[in-house]
Parts: structure tokens; C-alpha cells; sequence
């Protein structure tokens, strides 16, 4: 069982993080968009003073153009693993002010947009999951023909039977949702299988972004994925200071796994 937050301004969503999806840093750093060496580097300098997204553009690392993709990527892609989450319960906290985004999206995210988009996806969740694939599904490759598409070829060259949906996404630094898209795919070319759990969540519903299909947290399979994993990105998920552009206090909704008593 897995939480979340949800970091808000002025009615905006500006960040989501969850442990169930890839961080912004896993899609940086596993995807090879910004090396180890080159993050630690401007992490150091730059967080700190809160110019972590200036940085990385003045160094040329990203773009800005790349910079907002990456951020709204994470952001709607953690939304949509929060939305798979077995969550049953929030509550808003005021954000402390050394625990800033590390990279938030500017100028933010409007709500309604976030969660038409996370709907949109959950529907597309809940006929996967009549396939056997949820965020869970352990795919087996079958001796099909390799598919042309790279992305897809990527993902099933490790393909091996023990690694989850979610173990890939981390592992190849790309969002949940696109690795479950292409799961699909390489399902309906007869190019992967996808083998039950014993004790399967219930069909995601898509009537809201919290709607419950209880994902287990995998078990790494090698050291690659221990490297993948949210405790093996290089730097901390949140800015170690508010810095002088941090700009007002945020407020986050923290979606936590706990059953009420």
C-alpha cells in the first residue's frame, strides 16, 4: 500500500509524488535524459538557493520546453498511479518550508484538467486490467518476433517474468501509464503474456482519481532495478531550502493508505 501528495498553489497543482510511479529524478536519471554525475553536480549548486530548473537550463542539460514536459509528465503520471492506489483517506497539510518541489511545474496544473486526464486514463486502466495488466502484471515474453518499435523492444528486452509494470517503469526511467501502454501492445502483437496474481485487486473504476486497485510493492529482481527503485534515485525528492524563489507557502493533500479505524 502506497501514499501520495498532491502540492498545490493558488489552486494549482504544481507536484505530485507517490513511491508507486517513477519521481521526476528516476525519469531524468534512468531514461539518460541528465547523467548521475551531471545531477549531483547541479543539485549541489542549485538546490539549495531553489535554482535547480534555471540551472539545469543554463547548463544546457534541458531545455526549458523539456524542463515543463518533464515536470507535467511526472506530475499526471504519479496522479494516475495514486488513482490505481488502494488510498482512503486525505487531508490538506500546509507545506513545511524546507521541503519545497524540487522542480515544480509553472505555473501549475489547472485541477480540472489533472483529473479529467487521470479519469481518462483509469478507463483505459480498467479494460487492461480484463487483459490481466495492472500495475502489478509480472509479463512473460513469448517467442514472438521482436517488435520494430524501440520503446516497445526496450521494454520487452526486460521483460523476464519477475519484474511488475511498475518495476519497468522505474527500471527504464518512463512513466507508468506509458509502460502499461505499451505492455498492451506487446500483449496484443503475441509478443508478452500476462499471468495473474493470486490475490488480484478489483477492477479500477475510473469514476474518480482515487479509485481503489491495491497495488503490492515488488521485490526487485537484480541490482538494476534495486538502482531503479525510489530509494536509488541520486538526490533527494525535495528541495533542501526554500530559497529566495520559492515564492509563497503551498499547500499539499497527502493521500494516505491507512483503513480508518
Amino acid at each position: 500500500m502506497v501514499g501520495g501528495v498532491v502540492v498545490l498553489r493558488d489552486g494549482l497543482i504544481i507536484a505530485v509524488e507517490t513511491a508507486a510511479a517513477p519521481s521526476l529524478e528516476s525519469l531524468l536519471l534512468r531514461s539518460g535524459r541528465v547523467s548521475g554525475d551531471d545531477w549531483t553536480d547541479v543539485f549541489a549548486e542549485a538546490a539549495p538557493q531553489g535554482r535547480l530548473r534555471a540551472a539545469l537550463v543554463e547548463r544546457g542539460l534541458l531545455g526549458s520546453a523539456s524542463v515543463q514536459v518533464v515536470t507535467q509528465t511526472a506530475a499526471m503520471d504519479a496522479m494516475f498511479a495514486l488513482g490505481l492506489a488502494d488510498i482512503h483517506s486525505c487531508a490538506p497539510d500546509p507545506v513545511e518550508a524546507g521541503l519545497e518541489p524540487l522542480l515544480p511545474i509553472i505555473p501549475g496544473l489547472d485541477v480540472s484538467r489533472v483529473v479529467r486526464e487521470t479519469r481518462r486514463r483509469l478507463a483505459i486502466a480498467a479494460r487492461w486490467h480484463e487483459l490481466g495488466l495492472d500495475q502489478r502484471t509480472r509479463p512473460l515474453a513469448t517467442q514472438a518476433a521482436p517488435p520494430i518499435d524501440a520503446g516497445r523492444a526496450e521494454i520487452l528486452a526486460r521483460v523476464n517474468g519477475r519484474r511488475t509494470s511498475r518495476d519497468l517503469a522505474f527500471l527504464l526511467g518512463r512513466g507508468l501509464f506509458a509502460v502499461m501502454s505499451d505492455l498492451e501492445l506487446l500483449h496484443q502483437d503475441g509478443q508478452v503474456t500476462f499471468e495473474r496474481t493470486a490475490t488480484a485487486p478489483s477492477q479500477p473504476s475510473h469514476a474518480s482519481p482515487a479509485s481503489p486497485a491495491a497495488p503490492r510493492r515488488p521485490d526487485p529482481a537484480d541490482d538494476e532495478e534495486r538502482l531503479a527503485s525510489p530509494g536509488g534515485n541520486a538526490g533527494p525528492g525535495r528541495s533542501p531550502g526554500p530559497g529566495p524563489g520559492a515564492g509563497p507557502r503551498r499547500r499539499a493533500f497527502s493521500w494516505r493508505p491507512e483503513r480508518p479505524t
